[in-house]
């Protein structure tokens, strides 16, 4: 299925590269429960699902575990799969972020679906020094390892960190990073969005390159700012978004798209 952007909503100075990333050995992996709220004004509306983060010698990989199984499905048949659609709220968990030397890159789809219904995917890049810490004395025991507070102002919210320096790893759940020692539980003030980690061991896996996931499948290299504002519009327009695209909504299906928008208003980072 052939996702179609109007160019309505895109501002498109996005250039296209050869969607392929080398192979990536790990042997580290850490497994974190992410708990998150997309309404701000429900607490009915939060939901946990399971990350991971794997370590290898040159770079790290962050996304859900739901997301890398389907990739690794998607991979083994080596072409793409249906999937049904629904507009209206965007998926916020589809990502996948990779650390390597001093930047965060970011690979997400800008309405939010996976590779197995878009031909093209967005990626920008930031620098791991935005994020700037402050240390505190202060120290907890979390999974068996003795703990000590860190916190920072980044994507417009406070955030509280534990890292322990018994496992002496610069690296966290999402885009985290920079402690000198692996961040085993960070939450925002508000405790909309908390990571807590659940397990830890060692593993021998390789990353799926993108190529083996979707040979069509092209990335659109953006910045930051841009993405967002471009997802931005994308919600704001969704219906239309949804016409442009061939779906057909009668009135009750522009009603549940509307409160859909109108409820997904928190998002982890704030632009």
């Amino acid at each position: 299925m052939k996702i179609i952007f109007c160019p309505l909503f895109f501002l498109l100075f996005q250039f296209t590269v050869k969607a392929q990333v080398k192979p990536v050995t790990f042997d580290t992996k850490i497994v974190y429960k992410f708990t998150y709220q997309n309404d701000s004004t429900s607490s009915a509306s939060r939901r946990s699902v399971f990350t991971q983060l794997t370590i290898g010698e040159q770079e790290s990989h962050f996304q859900t575990l739901s997301k890398f199984r389907s990739d690794s499905a998607l991979a083994q048949k080596g072409g793409s799969i249906w999937s049904v659609y629904s507009y209206g709220r965007i998926e916020p968990n589809n990502f996948l972020i990779v650390k390597r030397g001093d930047v965060i890159s970011t690979y997400e789809p800008l309405n939010g679906m996976g590779f197995s219904g878009n031909n093209e995917l967005s990626y920008y890049e930031e620098k791991k020094e935005v994020m700037q810490w402050e240390m505190h004395p202060d120290t907890a025991h979390i999974h068996g390892f003795v703990c000590q507070k860190a916190t920072t102002d980044w994507g417009g919210r406070k955030w509280t960190a534990w890292f322990t320096m018994d496992i002496p790893i610069s690296d966290g759940p999402y885009k985290f990073c920079g402690l000198p020692g692996l961040v085993l539980s960070i939450s925002d003030q508000d405790k909309y969005f908390t990571f807590d980690i659940a397990s830890i061991g060692k593993v021998n896996s390789i990353s799926f390159t993108f190529d083996q996931l979707r040979p069509d499948l092209d990335l659109q290299k953006t910045t930051k700012e841009s993405f967002y504002k471009d997802r931005k519009d994308l919600r704001n327009n969704m219906t239309a978004y949804a016409l442009a695209t061939g779906t057909r909504l009668d009135e009750e299906a522009k009603r549940r798209v509307t409160l859909d928008i109108k409820t997904d208003n928190n998002h982890i980072e704030r632009h």
